[in-house]
């Protein structure tokens, strides 16, 4: 605040992100030691605790809104929640959460002695991981651990930052009670998109393997069919209608509410702050300015040759690209480092093509199938070979051309790795035997089920193939989307870390380097980055060519992709070699800084300005709201105004409303009507939707986006509602 009237200075409110608590269900392995939490009635207690408008007012000071859902008041999603957001009402109310609690606590043995909760003698222990790196999260955590502890329990803070909490919350057995409340925090999505497809799943369901014992057989795991069953329905398409899957969002959020393992506090609004100098710069609906379009599409009117971006931390866990980069930090600066198949209209979410370009998209569903080719491929990780999928069908085919260019060590990009790519979901999601090493529990949960929807593979060319996916949705591009094939690192580089893995030296993922007692593989560690080198060099030697490229790849190419990679690593102290815009040139750990450079090689195939037409959103805002503050019962109303687009009076825009009673109960809702071009509307509402209202006051909420920029803007009021005399004869 103190800075936005600084002529030097230009701020980028970034809506998206959000704090919440994660709770730990597991019952503990000692049965004299109760875990709270393990109860499903005091998780969803814990909500009354909560004060989130205390924590949006006075933690983020204003830069915020109360949140309860995994989407936030700036998704698309969020008007199709509404019914269900509205109908808890969560407020701050201790006595009704210290009502549910006793309650429950006393049905399961505990006693309370001078104040303090007890079970077979002891005092009832909540550990509390707070993220002390963050002040909201510190503050928010030590607001939840007094309210506990006036309840009368025995409260232990261990405070620490995201390295920590991916060792205690993320890599240990739940049953292990090393934590039992964590302060999370999300940075938003690493683009905006339309129909986020995964985040009910990935906030609520435990195949996603983001919930406590992340899927990891050697750990107690949180399970709930349900709500897999609905949200893989979201995931993966197994609906006919838009309407369907709002309905399953909606039944998903519900759930995931009931359940209180993951509590949702406040969406925050992240001001990011960029000098004036700095043109070009791309706020997302998802990310905010620092994504890989906007550190892209960047220029300074200074002609300098360099940018300095700022952020908390440069290195907050693994850096790989199977049960890693999990967190902000690594997501921005890789997605300068690498591209993706398809990317996204930063304002509507909609899927635009990158890397893959689609020239074909045939559907049959939602109900209908058509049959896959016959020569289409998948990877048999028992008989270690491709094999033709023969009969079968699928709901939709793509045919993708792939947009090639070189690696940053200067090889070409190929077929080869795009198979590669193929071929480890396959071999990693499944464990053929006891002795299987090719096999990571925690990366193979998801994976398992996505392999469900995928048909085959066939290539027509070295740049061209159709993808043949059991997925349908209404928007035909993210069937092209999901049926997107990509590669972001040479398969040279995932061979030799395959290797590695396979023989022990490195996990993927951060619970099999616990349950292993080994590293977790991260690229950009000097020390790892050594031993993929040398890892290579033997691969050299040995003359080695991966099972799956067998037959596709020689024994020179192979020998020359070796000696390039070896010889980057040797140059860059690093393993990270990627196809995008930008390298890695520096990481120092020490000074916390990583240094990159622009990749100008000629082959790459979007040239600077590429991303300029998205310089500037469109957005929709109210300029004038007229309607009555006192409704009779039984009688129609009407709700007017206009609306201005970009600044300008047009009507290209969708308006909805919602209308509330007391209890916060959904009375009716609707869609406006535009009355001419210029931006004016109108909104009848009929009699019987009034006559559903409660006598007193009852609130209403108008979204208006604009078909530019789907970031709403909002309007709420008040209705005072009184009886419709009756008329004596």
């Amino acid at each position: 605040a103190s800075i936005s009237k600084d002529p030097n200075v230009k701020i980028y409110e970034k809506n998206a992100g959000s704090f919440a608590f994660l709770l730990n269900p597991a019952p503990s392995k000692n049965p004299n030691i109760l875990n709270p939490f393990q109860f499903k009635e005091i998780r969803f207690a814990v909500n009354y605790l909560i004060n989130r408008e205390f924590v949006v007012d006075e933690i983020l000071n204003g830069y915020g809104s109360v949140q309860i859902d995994p989407f936030g008041i700036s998704s698309p999603e969020y008007e199709a929640l509404i019914p269900v957001i509205e109908s808890y009402n969560f407020k701050y109310n201790p006595s009704l959460a210290k009502g549910i609690i006793e309650k429950s606590l006393i049905s399961h043995g505990a006693t309370k002695l001078d104040g303090k909760w007890t079970y077979n003698g002891s005092p009832i222990s909540i550990k509390l991981m707070i993220r002390s790196d963050d002040l909201p999260r510190k503050s928010m955590g030590e607001m939840l651990a007094n309210e506990l502890e006036k309840i009368g329990f025995t409260v232990q803070r261990d405070y620490g930052d995201l390295n920590k909490a991916n060792l205690v919350v993320y890599g240990k057995d739940p049953q292990e009670l090393s934590w039992q409340v964590y302060t999370e925090g999300f940075g938003g999505t690493s683009q905006f998109v339309r129909y986020n497809p995964s985040t009910a799943a990935q906030m609520y369901s435990p195949y996603f393997g983001s919930m406590p014992g992340r899927g990891n057989p050697s750990f107690w795991n949180y399970q709930n069919s349900t709500l897999d069953k609905i949200t893989q329905s979201i995931e993966f398409s197994n609906f006919t209608s838009e309407e369907e899957r709002n309905e399953l969002l909606r039944q998903a959020l519900t759930l995931g509410i009931q359940e209180s393992v993951r509590l949702f506090v406040a969406q925050n609004i992240d001001p990011y702050a960029a000098s004036s100098s700095i043109k070009g710069l791309i706020n997302d609906f998802g990310a905010g300015i620092s994504t890989s379009k906007s550190l892209i599409n960047a220029r300074s009117i200074k002609n300098t040759s360099s940018i300095n971006v700022g952020v908390k931390e440069v290195y907050q866990g693994a850096w790989n690209n199977v049960g890693g980069c999990n967190d902000i930090y690594c997501t921005n600066i890789l997605s300068l480092v690498s591209d993706s198949p398809t990317s996204r209209n930063p304002y509507t979410g909609e899927v635009i093509p990158l890397r893959n370009e689609w020239t074909n998209i045939t559907t049959m569903g939602p109900e209908k199938r058509l049959a896959v080719d016959n020569d289409a491929v998948t990877w048999n990780p028992s008989d270690q070979k491709w094999e033709d999928v023969g009969k079968n069908t699928s709901k939709s085919k793509v045919t993708l051309h792939l947009v090639f260019s070189n690696w940053q060590n200067g090889q070409a990009m190929n077929k080869a790795d795009l198979i590669y790519q193929l071929y480890f979901p396959y071999e990693w999601s499944s464990k053929i035997n006891s002795t299987d090493q090719t096999y990571d529990p925690e990366y193979a949960q998801p994976a398992q089920v996505a392999l469900k929807y995928l048909r085959g593979t066939k290539f027509l060319n070295n740049s061209t193939l159709v993808s043949f996916v059991d997925y349908w949705h209404f928007d035909k591009k993210e069937i092209a989307d999901f049926a997107s094939v990509w590669a972001t690192s040479p398969w040279e580089v995932n061979a030799a870390i395959e290797r590695l893995v396979k023989n022990g030296v490195f996990a993927y993922s951060r619970t099999e380097a616990t349950v292993k007692n080994i590293e977790w593989l991260s690229l950009i560690i000097p020390s790892h980055a050594q031993a993929i080198k040398q890892e290579l060099e033997k691969m050299k030697a040995e003359g080695f060519v991966p099972a799956p490229l067998k037959g596709m790849v020689s024994v020179d190419e192979a020998l020359k992709r070796y000696d390039a990679s070896i010889k980057w690593i040797t140059e860059h102290n690093h393993a990270i070699i990627g196809n995008g815009p930008y390298e890695i040139k520096n990481y120092n750990p020490a000074g916390r800084v990583i240094s990159l450079a622009a990749f100008r090689d000629s082959s790459y195939p979007f040239p600077k300005g590429y991303w300029s037409i998205y310089e500037s959103p469109k957005l929709a805002k109210f300029e004038k709201v007229q309607y009555p503050k006192i409704v009779t019962r039984g009688l129609p109303l009407k709700i007017s105004g206009n609306v201005t687009i970009g600044g300008n009076y047009i009507s290209n825009a969708t308006l909805t409303y919602f209308i509330f009673d007391k209890d916060n109960h959904q009375v009716t809702q609707g869609t406006g009507k535009w009355i001419d071009d210029n931006g004016n509307f109108l909104i009848a509402i009929n009699g019987s939707s009034t006559k559903a209202m409660s006598i007193g006051p009852n609130n209403f909420q108008l979204f208006v986006k604009s078909n530019y920029a789907l970031r709403p803007d909002i309007y709420s009021g008040i209705f005072i509602s009184v009886p419709n005399p009756v008329v004596k004869n």
